[in-house]
């Protein structure tokens, strides 16, 4: 006999009364309801239920507190989701009040026949049979409820809210300064605006509240460019879409067996929309690439027969079928293979494949700057502009594209990043590829991106440590994705040892919590295959589904907790092989390894709970990445906020006070006139200073292409680099694979030989005698620098001291204002002045890369482009020796270095005459400035301006009093505590 059998005997009008009913007893409000722990306790749990059916209420809408038991689990942060199905059974329980039908809550609430409709069906999914539980499904979704709480947080994920690096730029009293900066800039413009006067154009408080609002919508520009880059199905796509958490946003995977990824930028702007702006290639670039593709497929064609290895014969055949795939995503069903197997010549059919690509472009129907208005319409036209659509769509877009930029409001380059998608450094599209090589010089940080699987082995990873080592690039990380594919019996199996046994522990509590729950199921499978309960046995029921929840939510807890085990254990193996490869050979030895899951990210980013969600997310990685990321902006974001809050308030704030103060100084007529041609005279004499003949300025340039000549351009010895390179090139002519280095452009790995690159090779003996001299270079330039930030601020101060404070005498309210207003001018100027600088530094740094690595769009690397390339198109018998004369015949050549010379000391003159340059327009843009200022005292039309609405000069000189205490008592202080000011 059942269980139910046994401890009921009549059952009348939906009532039942236990066989062996004692002496009704009401139970207390506060008294919680037992739980069936086993079958053992069944007995007492039925002589619990004799009395009167207990009241059992649930969560209302005015926040009444439920009587179920909390059923939460004991650490938040390893809390699981609950799905809709919860969601679903608390809102059927939302205003519900069950009870008996003697209590008197009886008449306004439901009987247990509405509790059981507000339960989720059970018959519908299986009619005689319990839920089963989900691997990664909601505990919620047995049936039971979901109780609300006051002390859960049950607000969305938002990336806004993830904690951000610990630095002082983002140090929360600094970015309160901040912000209540900008908004008392908000406030003086409301008030600079309160009246008509800055209506009129020529106004001098127009141009004040336009500088007020300009500062009031101040954001940190954008400082640092973030490069991923990374073999095809590494996960570049995917994972750009989770830093940005914009789902879907960029393209996943390649459509086409000749479509490579375009450069691909990812902007801020300040907008709900996206903007998609476009670059092609000219007429040249395009020309130069068909005339490759076009050669690769004809001598693939007329020559494959006789090529001496099968290596070589495929290495041709991929160049083929790039150049057949291309030029079909181009034209469509206008080309033909028949064209490029012509009896024409090369150059002719190059001349009539540009012909066609500038008459029938597709890309000349697409908007080069395209508004669009959804995240799907922006990703339709991404995938638009990078995929391949076939012939009956016509041609494509992407082989006439050279870069793109997406604009959009995405949080992590909202703080000062650029992202950038790259294409491969092993993209057989030579054009494509030597775009990103040039582009990772000018990339501040690069993540090497490769799936966690094969991460110790990926010759990627290899290709790109090796090219940053040659560019003396340290800004090396690299992102293992794809971190949630592990499986616990692979892993027990590779791993054994203690992580083993600690994988079999978490697996046999989960067996043994599975088993519990398996008879939890029992007599709810028994209960569902009843038609109709006593109130008992739905009280009974839903203790039950209580359990039920409280199990499954264990279990979840138990299988999460395993895959962290699991992803923490290895991410940490992985990061430490990764560390022994590639750390010392990166500049600085210092490398960053994450591990990042798009797949949990957004299988988890959109739950109903951030208390819930975050768990997965941290393990996913990609909290991490951001504010890695972030991390990466901070000081140049703090010298840039620094600075707005230190000189660029200031200044403004000391030019309204002049304003404020003007016509209130008393003096006579003539000696109002002593005085304009005094600050006249202090103007002039700050410009002869500053521009003239002999100021530290006049002969930057100069110094510097000085400098270079004496400590760089001197120390040629071109006869000794052409004797080392020669030599060099006699060592690679006994390997075996010379060819096969001819075909990489001298840079390859066999296993044969190891890694080599014959260019950095080459170039040894040059590298060895230019690297003290450089050295020697980079402290001068820094010395020069120096002196000139030194130069501005002396001369500035001594041409203040000596005409200024006698010109203002008679006007001594002004002097401090103005005084001030040029110690925070100054200010400015010089920090500008020390931008420049560092730019050009980084530059001289870019150009060292390009003058001495053996990079193949190096100086050295493009000089030998041709070689090899005539070296590959030999074939035949005796060609191995035709190869081996091309390109020792071009390494014995002096003009060889002689040229490479040229030009490196070329682009330094060019370098430093643009530095003069925009040091010189610097300095012209701040005597301009000192010039407005000045005006504030000597115009007399600046006068008569504020004195034309006294209330309104009452208006701002209050306001500018109230924003200069507050600058004073709030945002100093806090500059000084951390070293700003």
């Amino acid at each position: 006999m059942s269980w139910r059998g046994a401890a009921y005997e009549t059952k009348s009008r939906g009532q039942a009364r236990p066989a062996n009913a004692g002496p009704s007893r009401t139970r207390r409000p506060d008294e919680p309801i037992s739980s069936i722990e086993d079958n053992s306790q069944q007995s007492e749990e039925r002589d619990s239920v004799r009395s009167s059916t207990p009241s059992v209420s649930v969560n209302t809408p005015d926040g009444s507190e439920t009587r179920f038991p909390n059923t939460s689990l004991q650490n938040p942060s390893s809390a699981l989701p609950e799905q809709d199905d919860a969601e679903n059974v608390s809102h059927r329980f939302q205003g519900l009040r069950l009870g008996t039908h003697s209590s008197p809550s009886s008449s306004q609430g439901l009987d247990l026949g509405s509790m059981r409709a507000a339960l989720p069906s059970v018959e519908s999914a299986s009619p005689r049979q319990t839920p089963l539980l989900l691997a990664g499904g909601s505990p919620a979704s047995f049936g039971g409820r979901r109780r609300r709480s006051s002390s859960v947080d049950i607000r969305p994920y938002n990336v806004r809210d993830e904690v951000p690096p610990q630095d002082r730029f983002h140090n929360s009293e600094f970015q309160r300064a901040f912000a209540h900066a900008k908004s008392l800039m908000g406030r003086l413009t409301e008030v600079l605006g309160s009246s008509t006067l800055p209506l009129e154009p020529d106004s001098v408080i127009r141009s004040l509240r336009d500088k007020a609002e300009e500062l009031s919508h101040f954001r940190c520009p954008p400082t640092r460019t973030v490069g991923l880059v990374g073999d095809s199905g590494a996960g570049k796509s995917s994972l750009l879409n989770s830093l940005l958490d914009f789902h879907g946003l960029a393209r996943t995977s390649n459509s086409g067996a000749a479509c490579t990824c375009v450069v691909t930028e990812y902007r801020h702007h300040d907008s709900a929309d996206f903007v998609v702006d476009v670059v092609v290639f000219t007429e040249d670039e395009l020309q130069d690439q068909f005339r490759n593709m076009v050669h690769a497929y004809r001598y693939n064609y007329f020559h494959s027969a006789d090529m001496e290895s099968q290596e070589e014969r495929l290495h041709w055949a991929d160049q083929a079928k790039l150049a057949s795939d291309t030029f079909k995503a181009m034209f469509g069903d206008r080309f033909t293979a028949d064209l490029l197997c012509s009896v024409n010549s090369e150059t002719r059919i190059v001349r009539t494949l540009l012909r066609w690509a500038v008459d029938s472009s597709p890309i000349r129907d697409i908007d080069k700057h395209a508004v669009k208005n959804s995240l799907e319409d922006c990703s339709e036209l991404l995938m638009k502009l990078t995929s391949d659509h076939g012939a009956a769509h016509g041609p494509a877009h992407w082989p006439y594209i050279k870069n793109i930029s997406v604009h959009l409001d995405s949080y992590i380059v909202s703080k000062g990043l650029v992202l950038v998608d790259l294409p491969g450094l092993r993209d057989l599209n030579s054009a494509r590829r030597n775009i990103t090589e040039r582009y990772l010089l000018d990339c501040d940080e690069i993540f090497i991106i490769c799936p966690i699987g094969r991460a110790v082995t990926d010759e990627g990873v290899m290709n790109v440590v090796e090219r940053a080592r040659q560019a003396r690039l340290s800004n090396i990380s690299i992102i293992c994705t794809k971190s949630d594919q592990i499986r616990a019996d692979e892993a027990q199996r590779d791993w054994r040892g203690a992580q083993a046994a600690e994988i079999q522990r978490r697996k046999d509590l989960l067996a043994t919590a599975e088993g519990e729950l398996a008879k939890i199921r029992e007599p709810l499978d028994e209960l569902n295959d009843l038609d109709d309960l006593f109130e008992e046995e739905e009280i009974q029921k839903a203790r039950l589904y209580e359990r039920l929840e409280r199990k499954g939510a264990e279990i979840e807890n138990i299988k999460f907790e395993l895959q962290r085990y699991m992803i923490t254990e290895r991410n940490a193996l992985v990061e430490s092989e990764l560390q022994a490869l590639y750390r010392d050979k990166i500049p600085g030895g210092v490398l960053y390894v994450f591990c990042a899951s798009n797949t949990l990210y957004w299988d988890k980013r959109n739950l109903r709970s951030r208390v819930r969600a975050l768990p997965f997310l941290e393990l996913s990685g990609i909290v991490a990445i951001r504010r890695h990321c972030m991390a990466l902006v901070s000081e140049s974001q703090l010298r840039a906020a620094s600075k707005y809050l230190r000189d660029d308030i200031p200044n403004l704030l000391s030019n309204i006070k002049l304003w404020v103060r003007t016509g209130l100084e008393s003096a006579d007529a003539g000696r109002k006139q002593a005085v304009q041609k005094a600050i006249s005279l202090f103007g002039d004499r700050l410009r002869t200073a500053l521009v003239g003949n002999s100021s530290p300025l006049d002969d930057l340039s100069q110094a510097l292409i000085d400098t270079f000549d004496d400590r760089v351009y001197q120390r040629r010895q071109i006869a000794r680099w052409t004797e080392g390179a020669v030599q060099a090139g006699q060592v690679w002519s006994s390997v075996t694979t010379y060819a096969a280095f001819c075909r990489q452009y001298g840079t390859y790995t066999t296993a044969a030989v190891g890694y080599h690159c014959w260019n950095e090779e080459a170039m040894k003996t040059m590298n060895g005698d230019l690297a003290h001299p450089w050295d020697n270079l980079q402290e001068e330039v820094q010395r020069l620098l120096h002196n000139t930030r030194v130069a501005i601020s002396e001369t500035q101060d001594r041409v203040v001291s000596r005409y200024l404070d006698i010109a203002l005498q008679d006007f001594p309210d002004s002097i401090h204002p103005l005084r001030n207003a040029l110690k925070s001018r100054r200010r400015i100027l010089v920090g500008d002045v020390e931008e420049l600088g560092a730019a050009f530094e980084a530059e001289v740094s870019k150009l060292r890369t390009k003058a001495l690595s053996g990079l193949r769009t190096s100086y050295f690397g493009e000089s030998m482009e041709l070689s090899y390339w005539k070296a590959n198109c030999e074939h035949g018998p005796g060609s191995w020796a035709r190869k081996k004369g091309i390109i020792n015949g071009t390494l014995g050549n002096e003009q060889l270095f002689r040229e490479l010379m040229r030009k490196f000391k070329c682009n330094f003159g060019e370098l430093a005459t643009q530095l003069d340059s925009d040091v010189l327009a610097s300095v012209e843009e701040y005597l301009e400035d000192i010039e407005n200022t000045l005006d504030m005292i000597r115009s007399e039309n600046v006068v008569q301006e504020s004195e034309r609405d006294p209330e309104f000069k009452a208006r701002v000189a209050h306001e500018a009093d109230e924003l200069e205490k507050a600058m004073e008592y709030g945002v100093k202080p806090v500059l000084r505590e951390l070293g700003l000011d």
